[in-house]
């Protein structure tokens, strides 16, 4: 199994860039963004008492996505090669690392009246990074239609538990599936490169 690089992979990175610099900026330097922001966040519908919303958002958790992620990259050593498994792991590993990292600089605090089992900061949003990643790579593997409206559904699913649940603003969501698209085209770009090194290595 390869991994293909997709057309469009170039001009996800750069949104990705793009979306960070201009949610660092706005952040830090424009606080009508903020209050934009939160009125959005006003307007959306507040169910933190849906055991629906709830149990999406525990099963789609940073903690058991990458559980997630460990079955994935087993499945394709099963079947595939180690090397795509090695990907599957190095894609999800290293953006979880860098969204620990961007969470710790920004300091953003989550909206009031959260869930208190949402601690932590609010921009990226660990739920949508991580199920967003995983949805990617999963299409990036298998490209069929049914893959690719399941795991649209899924990401969507996570994406409202977040907002309904008043976990996030909606820039967080929205900007952390922007990064996490780049993160894949970029690692969909390293593949090649990787395999490469590997063989040389071994």
């Amino acid at each position: 199994m390869r991994i293909i690089p997709a057309q469009n992979d170039v001009l996800q990175m750069l949104a990705a860039l793009v979306t960070l610099i201009f949610m660092g900026w706005s952040l830090k330097c424009w606080p009508a963004f903020h209050r934009f922001d939160q009125r959005l966040h006003n307007q959306i519908p507040n169910r933190q008492n849906s055991l629906f919303w709830r149990a999406v958002a525990f099963i789609g958790q940073p903690k058991l996505t990458v559980g997630y992620a460990f079955i994935l990259a087993g499945l394709v050593d099963l079947t595939a090669d180690s090397i795509t498994a090695l990907w599957v792991l190095a894609t999800l590993g290293s953006l979880d690392a860098i969204g620990i990292g961007v969470k710790r600089f920004f300091k953003r605090q989550r909206p009031q009246c959260h869930l208190s089992i949402d601690d932590g900061y609010s921009f990226p949003s660990g739920h949508v990074l991580g199920t967003t990643v995983l949805v990617l790579m999963i299409w990036t593997l298998w490209p069929t239609p049914l893959i690719g409206m399941a795991g649209l559904i899924w990401l969507l699913l996570v994406v409202v538990s977040r907002l309904v649940l008043r976990a996030h603003y909606p820039s967080d969501v929205f900007s952390t599936m922007v990064m996490a698209a780049g993160w894949v085209a970029l690692f969909r770009r390293m593949y090649a490169p990787m395999v490469d090194w590997l063989i040389r290595l071994f």
